[in-house]
């Protein structure tokens, strides 16, 4: 199979989307799956997809301009080929190729859906949806929000599940490197956010129950790793103002953009991941607990088809500090009340939310739909 992989952005910085998808596209690789990759803005990412990549196309953008059908074209297919885009950005130019190259077409939903509301658009939307012959979701959450609002057949829709590579995210064998670094002693309890620094993310409900489990005589440090993608430097301004007005600047640490995570996680006590929006699925608790760290996490979205189970009770309502506040409370002091914690938490993952099975999933889906499209050419040649 010959899979054409159309995306934005090649960096590793920008979140889980981008991430996701490298290791999608190494994973079918190593299944002997040839990939072309198309993208629009080159980064860190760029020479990890070159050890495994047949072809690299750099395209100008992903709008109706004058290079856009230039674009389309220069994209070279077979009857093996697949189109498979995981972004709705670049969802028309899947479309187009898809069909001006004869071949089908699988979105990937990672995000919650877009309604357009100019003529147009709605018109152009109407097409590309059209224009689909299999949809993905990362969570059931995500397809119930495509199947209200754009009206697809909920029988279209097949749910896969985000994974990792379990083995990439091992537990350092000193946790406590991040306390030596900041001269944290081991009595202090750290929470910690990883993620884009974005209003919907929840950030300020966080640190409001952070105030408050301050004020329980809890000797703790509040982490926060990130930087903001889409409102920039100013909402990180607005969280360090906020901070300052709640008296706990001593207490909260911006730590900005770190590459490893892992060695955070594991030096955690707990990560909260206190979004406000649909989060389509919550990568960062699937990484947290790997690592042994338990999450709390808002009840909204993919976050609680994570959280099940025992886990279920490490589920908040959103934009709620005093009910977050509660399960910190009863999280706090796991290492010492329930250490078999760390490895409850390990096991979940490696059992639902492997690397292996995520491919697995895309893999049948992409082969499954490229066969069904093969043989109705073949029934309907005259």
């Amino acid at each position: 199979m010959h899979i054409i992989a159309p995306t934005t952005y090649l960096s590793s910085k920008r979140g889980g989307l981008e991430k996701c998808l490298l290791d999608i596209l190494k994973g079918l690789s190593t299944r002997g799956h040839q990939i072309s990759l198309v993208y629009q803005e080159s980064g860190d990412q760029l020479e990890q997809y070159r050890q495994f990549c047949d072809q690299i196309i750099p395209i100008t953008n992903y709008h109706l301009n004058l290079k856009f059908l230039p674009d389309v074209l220069k994209i070279s297919a077979t009857k093996d080929s697949i189109v498979y885009s995981n972004e709705y950005t670049n969802l028309f130019f899947s479309f187009v190729l898809s069909k001006l190259k004869g071949v089908p077409l699988v979105a990937h939903h990672h995000l919650h859906a877009s309604v357009e509301n100019n003529l147009l658009k709605v018109r152009k939307q109407s097409f590309t949806l059209n224009g689909i012959h299999s949809h993905l979701a990362v969570s059931n959450a995500v397809k119930q929000d495509w199947t209200d609002k754009l009206n697809i057949n909920p029988d279209a829709i097949n749910v896969v599940y985000n994974g990792i590579n379990c083995s990439a995210y091992h537990t350092p064998g000193d946790a406590n490197s991040i306390r030596n670094e900041l001269n944290l002693s081991p009595n202090i309890k750290i929470v910690s956010y990883v993620g884009r620094l974005e209003e919907y993310k929840g950030l300020e409900i966080l640190i409001k129950a952070f105030k408050l489990l301050l004020q329980t005589n809890i000797e703790a440090k509040l982490l926060i790793a990130g930087r903001s993608v889409v409102d920039g430097e100013g909402y990180e301004q607005h969280l360090k103002d906020l901070v300052a007005q709640l008296g706990i600047q001593d207490q909260v640490i911006f730590l900005g953009h770190i590459s490893n995570t892992s060695v955070l996680y594991s030096s955690s006590d707990v990560v909260v991941v206190p979004s406000l929006w649909l989060e389509a699925f919550g990568l960062v608790a699937v990484e947290s607990m790997i690592c042994g760290t338990p999450v709390i996490a808002s009840r909204i979205g993919g976050l609680p088809e994570i959280l099940t189970g025992e886990f279920e009770r490490f589920l908040f309502e959103p934009r709620n500090e005093k009910d977050l506040l509660r399960v910190l409370q009863q999280v706090i002091h796991w290492r010492k009340k329930t250490p078999e914690l760390a490895e409850q938490c390990r096991n979940h993952i490696i059992q639902r939310f492997s690397l292996e099975r995520m491919v697995d999933g895309i893999e049948s889906a992409l082969l499954d739909t490229l066969a069904k499209r093969q043989s109705n050419l073949t029934f309907n040649k005259p």
